[in-house]
């Protein structure tokens, strides 16, 4: 497997797998086949693995191990021992959950200018794309969303608001996002959407993997 992944010290009881492919969709498949794989080994200290764009976070009972030194060793050795077949990754058939959205976003004439697209095309843009949850941070319930048509790609504010409005909706780079809550944050507001992301007895009502369509309302 070497080349494959590169292993690094994430803390004192985890470790960071990362995948040495550019991040995207066929990346973040083989993220989630790699943490399948780590998964049904079914080892004792094993706590969690937390997949992103392109790497997955390896959590574990260290006193299993004398530290997370070999820790990082037994995986090492782990991944030069075994083939992970990473060529037949997929996501999990899932059904596609609808977002209603209303485009009117303080940042939604600035999108249009930066991409001299009119906004009714942003819009248009935006909402006929099927996009896959990569990763759930850096709020509570704060999906990061794979699959954004390249025309709408905008950068971050250089400069990032103090406030934004729970139930924003944001376009940062190459990827759109949803604020669960009222935070500080630097993407480009484009619509919001009444639907409760989080709440404290049902946590997150997106999951690492499902398919979020936008409904204009």
């Amino acid at each position: 497997m070497k080349g494959l992944f590169t292993l690094s010290i994430l803390s004192e009881k985890a470790i960071c797998v990362f995948l040495n492919k550019e991040i995207g969709l066929e990346a973040h498949r083989e993220v989630l086949k790699l943490k399948e794989t780590i998964e049904s080994q079914k080892w004792p200290w094993l706590l969690e693995t937390v997949p992103a764009y392109n790497s997955l976070g390896i959590f574990v009972d260290i006193s299993f191990f004398e530290s997370n030194t070999s820790l990082l060793i037994f995986f090492e050795n782990w991944f030069s021992e075994n083939i992970i077949d990473v060529n037949d990754a997929s996501f999990p058939k899932t059904l596609i959950k609808s977002i209603p959205i209303k485009y009117d976003g303080v940042d939604l004439s600035f999108v249009s200018n930066y991409c001299k697209i009119p906004v009714n095309e942003v819009i248009a843009i935006h909402s006929q794309a099927v996009y896959t949850v990569a990763m759930i941070g850096f709020l509570p319930g704060f999906p990061y969303l794979l699959g954004m048509d390249e025309r709408i790609f905008v950068p971050r504010k250089s400069t990032p608001r103090l406030k934004v409005a729970k139930g924003s909706v944001g376009i940062g780079g190459f990827q759109t996002g949803i604020y669960p809550s009222e935070s500080p944050g630097g993407w480009q507001i484009i619509g919001t959407t009444a639907l409760e992301l989080f709440d404290l007895e049902n946590l997150s009502y997106l999951s690492i993997g499902d398919k979020v369509k936008f409904k204009p309302i």
